[in-house]
């Protein structure tokens, strides 16, 4: 079954993982790459886990149901069935995005295959019936897209806030960002100041004219 894809902001936020092995530490590594606030619990934590993570946000305990309250999303990724199903269910009754590694039924939300250069993130998802396909095209795209897109793509950010602030019509706006993607791109690295500059000031001269 496909999924929906969407993507949300966790910068901050609070992310608890239930397990301490290797495949919490791969869902640990994703998450801090986004900069969630991370916790974890698990009797045993292995020691990559805890070289990434502050002191305070290593809970080497049983897991209690305590432990999810104020979370946004939670990753069940212990050896135990039960233990993952009890985390499923909490989650489910409290509206919390959860994803349970070990059944992908009980999943309100999946892991996708990662492609992240800078600003840009790309998501593979297969459904949850083959992993590696979904790595097969993840490497491929991370192959096919180039580290400088990540550059364009901060820099039209912070240009999409200056035209916003100078060009109150949409078309101009769009029209400017247009032209400018498409020279980086053609380019194939970030504009000098003096490129973005030239740009903007044709804007205006147009719009002078109209």
């Amino acid at each position: 079954m496909a999924h929906f894809p969407v993507f949300i902001e966790i910068t901050n936020k609070r992310c608890v993982v239930v397990g301490g092995g290797k495949v919490a530490l791969r869902k640990v590594e994703t998450l801090l790459r986004y900069k969630a606030a991370v916790e974890v619990v698990a009797e045993k934590i292995c020691e990559e886990i805890a070289v990434l993570l502050p002191q305070e946000s290593l809970h080497q305990r049983a897991f209690q149901n305590t432990d999810l309250s104020g979370a946004v999303l939670v990753i069940a990724a212990t050896a135990s069935r039960e233990i993952n199903h009890q985390v499923a269910a909490w989650c489910e009754r409290n509206h919390v995005l959860v994803n349970v590694a070990d059944a992908p039924e009980e999943c309100t939300f999946l892991f996708p295959a990662i492609v992240k250069k800078g600003e840009i993130s790309i998501g593979i998802n297969t459904g949850g019936t083959s992993p590696s396909v979904s790595g097969k095209i993840r490497k491929e795209i991370d192959e096919a897209v180039p580290e400088y897109y990540g550059d364009i793509a901060r820099q039209m950010g912070v240009l999409r806030q200056q035209v916003k602030e100078h060009f109150p019509q949409e078309k101009d706006r769009r029209r400017i960002l247009k032209e400018a993607a498409g020279r980086a791109f053609a380019s194939g690295r970030v504009l000098t100041e003096e490129a973005l500059e030239q740009i903007l000031q044709s804007e205006s001269a147009e719009h002078k004219k109209e």
